[in-house]
């Protein structure tokens, strides 16, 4: 098996750990689009509000899901979502045990009104792996990791597999999470962004349970996040933006458990750029939930029939983007499972109302919304 680093220890290995340095970055940026998202809250309806924020809790369950290779149905999520938030948005009640227990817990971190100890901790772990296993592997739950062989974090397939990085051993568990619970409860800290980003490290070099750290570290970065003056933690989501760019992740990750010397400037510097983006994709998502508002209260008295409110909400749902290639009559008899007479009739009716636009012209016409 190939190693990563051969010469080089573990940060973890230096008698400095866990004392990290880094470089102070400015943050003025961040901060001031964190105000921005705290302020369009405020003007935001019940409604308008409800909706986004099962979107991003949806968007964030189903992201740090994938990060581990485990797909969900956002279906089931949404469900959950509004289930549990009792929200009273439309729903088809297709929630399930798993997808109920990790929004619990994406909910629970953003819910700063407690400390988070050992057995919330050990809580939300449980709550990861409601069927007691992952895949056919039994795993322990609610309690750290005992096996005295090495915890690898491997990559490649059987034979090939790199080792990027040997946590601690399992002996030493119990001291370094005390100390890590210990300094993560302490609020001596100047700037809980920087905590926040840093305690995600943290965690994740320690690597405390058999399975789930990924989840249970982005997971405390929501819950530092939320006791932060500066953020509303309910309507952005780290693990989005973490899935959509998991290769930098990863390669930060390799660089940074080799720093013996303790300096995680390059952990910061990335980790702040991806909050930043994080916001903006929040603040874009607000922009998409006001458009879809508007376009719905402009066609408030169109009648419309379940084949026409089907295919409007699929084409809605692509925004900001137009819907790719437009809608056709093709396409629009196989998500309604309608005749093409009755397919071209509802396109028609949809045109005439102003809420589809036609393009093109004979076999090549297709249509586009009207925003």
């Amino acid at each position: 098996m190939k190693t990563y680093q051969k010469e080089i220890k573990w940060i973890w290995e230096s008698a400095n750990f866990p004392n990290f340095t880094y470089t102070n970055i400015n943050l003025e940026t961040i901060i001031y689009k964190f105000g921005q998202l705290n302020m369009i809250e405020e003007f935001m309806n019940t409604e308008d509000s409800s909706e986004l924020l099962i979107n991003l809790l949806s968007d964030d369950a189903l992201a740090t899901s994938a990060i581990e290779g485990e797909i969900l149905q956002r279906s089931s999520v949404r469900s959950s979502v509004n289930k549990i938030l009792k929200l009273g948005l439309k729903d088809d009640y297709s929630y399930t045990v798993q997808s109920d227990s990790l929004i619990e817990v994406l909910v629970d971190a953003k819910n700063n009104d407690k400390i988070l100890d050992k057995k919330r901790l050990f809580s939300w772990h449980k709550a990861l792996f409601p069927m007691g296993n992952t895949g056919l592997r039994e795993i322990t739950l609610g309690s750290y990791r005992t096996n005295p062989e090495d915890m690898q974090i491997v990559s490649g397939s059987w034979e090939k597999e790199k080792i990027h990085y040997i946590a601690p051993p399992s002996k030493g568990i119990d001291k370094l999470m005390d100390n890590f619970l210990e300094w993560l409860n302490n609020d001596d800290e100047s700037n809980m962004i920087y905590k926040a980003i840093v305690a995600h490290l943290y965690f994740v070099l320690i690597h405390p349970f058999d399975d789930g750290n990924g989840r249970i570290a982005r997971a405390i970065t929501d819950y530092i996040l939320a006791k932060s003056k500066f953020t509303n933690a309910k309507f952005y989501s780290v693990s989005t933006m973490i899935y959509q760019k998991r290769k930098e992740y990863y390669t930060i990750l390799d660089k940074s458990c080799i720093k013996t010397n303790q300096d995680i400037s390059i952990w910061i510097s990335w980790f702040i750029r991806l909050l930043e983006e994080s916001i903006d994709n929040a603040l874009q998502n607000v922009k998409i939930v006001k458009t879809k508002a508007k376009f719905w209260d402009k066609h408030k008295d169109t009648k419309l029939n379940d084949r026409q409110k089907k295919v409007i909400l699929k084409m809605l749902s692509y925004l900001p983007d137009e819907f790719e290639g437009g809608m056709k009559v093709k396409k629009y008899m196989s998500m309604t499972k309608s005749l093409r007479l009755t397919a071209s009739r509802d396109l028609s009716y949809l045109v005439e109302n102003n809420i589809l636009q036609s393009n093109g012209q004979a076999r090549g016409i297709y249509y586009t919304l009207i925003i």
